[in-house]
């Protein structure tokens, strides 16, 4: 039966491909899912709050760094037009983030007291910019070597960035330096900038000069993308990063120091297993679409694994969050366990959504995606109304809003594939 399944593996590409995403993002995701219990120890609740902040803000502005340009780099059918979007996605992220660090400067009191972030920690509105751009720069050769087919290229990128932001988060809670959370993430994401960029070149991108006029085409052949995607992908990610600053500001940087790890454990097959599994759909997708061949069948079998996964994760969390959280990261940290047994179904929908929203992008179908998040947003935008709630009743409905967006997600990916599979 094993080699039966070994063998099935090594036949289907889209399987095979996406084994060697998911293993190295395993191995890579491991590092900081195994620091945790030792990290947790040396930083109190409220500096991992502060920390989720720090990553909910790049997350925010990472979407509008490259206007939504660095997804088109997948789509022509010439490297040399990828080549050129990879070049303009990388001009554009330099002048945003340059245009965010002027602001920074003019606007750091008012930022502080909009985030509730103590004058203390001011430091970190400096680093945003730098955090945004690394990561806007692994992300846009990150598509190029999906376009490539460099997945064990991908993988090994993930691994140097943990690896290395792994080491730098030790050495800073053992001395006891804080925001050395901060300060270790963005030394990994130079790192994975750098080892990104690098397996780029290998893969036959080059600084080569392009003409402006080759620029204007590109722009405006992919003009769709920041037209119709940008707003509602910015919505979108909001809606994902933005309730952890709402707890720091209504609640307490401790209570989103809870949510952080809460929201940490259930995102594990987010984290290892989704972003590898879209990475493949996209590539075979939109491989498919431009062949005009019938694609379903190749992304079929990812569609029981995430669900097996995803029943997976319920069953263990309604069973033992609690006493899984307080032995592993410490008894103060069992309130994240508490709030687990609640969370863990809409994270739930989310992997699997997650795993196949690529789909609007390889079939050119973001104009539908856009509708959904615009939809998204809006039931977001009703959790500060309800800020006035207590902690633990304004978790539950966080909750039944994100079971809400994520079903319908799914109704409108069934749609989506038996219109455009035939």
């Amino acid at each position: 039966m094993v080699k039966k399944v070994f063998k099935y593996i090594q036949r289907t590409e889209i399987i095979k491909n996406a084994s060697v995403l998911v293993s190295g993002t395993l191995i890579a995701q491991a590092i900081p899912i195994l620091l945790q219990p030792f990290l947790r120890r040396y930083f109190e609740p409220d500096e991992f709050g502060f920390y989720s902040v720090y990553v909910s803000i790049i997350g925010i502005l990472l979407v509008i760094s490259s206007f939504r340009y660095e997804q088109t780099i997948v789509l022509p059918k010439d490297d040399d037009d990828a080549v050129s979007l990879v070049n303009i996605s990388i001009l554009i992220s330099i002048g945003f983030n340059l245009l965010v660090l002027s602001l920074v400067l003019i606007f750091s009191s008012q930022l502080l007291n909009l985030l509730s972030l103590p004058y203390s920690r001011r430091y970190i509105l400096y680093l945003i910019p730098a955090g945004t751009f690394l990561l806007s720069i692994f992300q846009v050769f990150n598509f190029w070597l999906i376009r490539k087919k460099r997945f064990k290229a991908i993988s090994i990128n993930k691994l140097s960035r943990r690896s290395v932001e792994g080491i730098g988060q030790s050495i800073f809670a053992v001395v006891k330096q804080p925001g050395g959370l901060i300060f270790g993430d963005i030394i990994g994401q130079a790192a994975n900038g750098i080892v990104s960029g690098y397996q780029s070149f290998k893969s036959g991108y080059s600084l080569a000069k392009i003409s402006s006029t080759d620029f204007r085409g590109l722009l405006k052949r992919y003009i769709d993308f920041p037209r119709y995607s940008l707003l509602p992908a910015l919505m979108s990610t909001v809606c994902f990063m933005l309730p952890v600053v709402f707890i720091n500001r209504y609640y307490s940087a401790e209570y989103a120091g809870y949510f952080d790890l809460t929201k940490l454990i259930l995102s594990v097959p987010l984290a290892l297993i989704a972003s590898s599994f879209s990475s493949v759909v996209l590539n075979k997708t939109s491989e498919c679409y431009r062949e005009n061949k019938s694609y379903f069948k190749e992304i079929k079998p990812l569609v029981g694994i995430v669900v097996l996964i995803s029943i997976l994760e319920i069953a263990i969390i309604l069973l033992w969050s609690e006493t899984l959280f307080s032995f592993v990261f410490g008894e103060k940290w069992s309130v994240s366990g508490t709030l687990a047994k609640v969370l863990v179904f809409p994270f739930a929908l989310n992997f699997i959504t997650s795993s196949f929203t690529s789909l609007f992008v390889a079939l050119n179908r973001i104009v539908w995606q856009s509708i959904w998040q615009i939809f998204y947003f809006g039931l977001i935008l009703v959790l500060p109304l309800l800020s006035s709630l207590p902690f633990e009743k304004f978790i539950l409905m966080y909750s039944l809003i994100e079971v809400v967006a994520n079903i319908s997600m799914l109704v409108l990916l069934v749609i989506l594939i038996k219109r455009t599979n035939e």
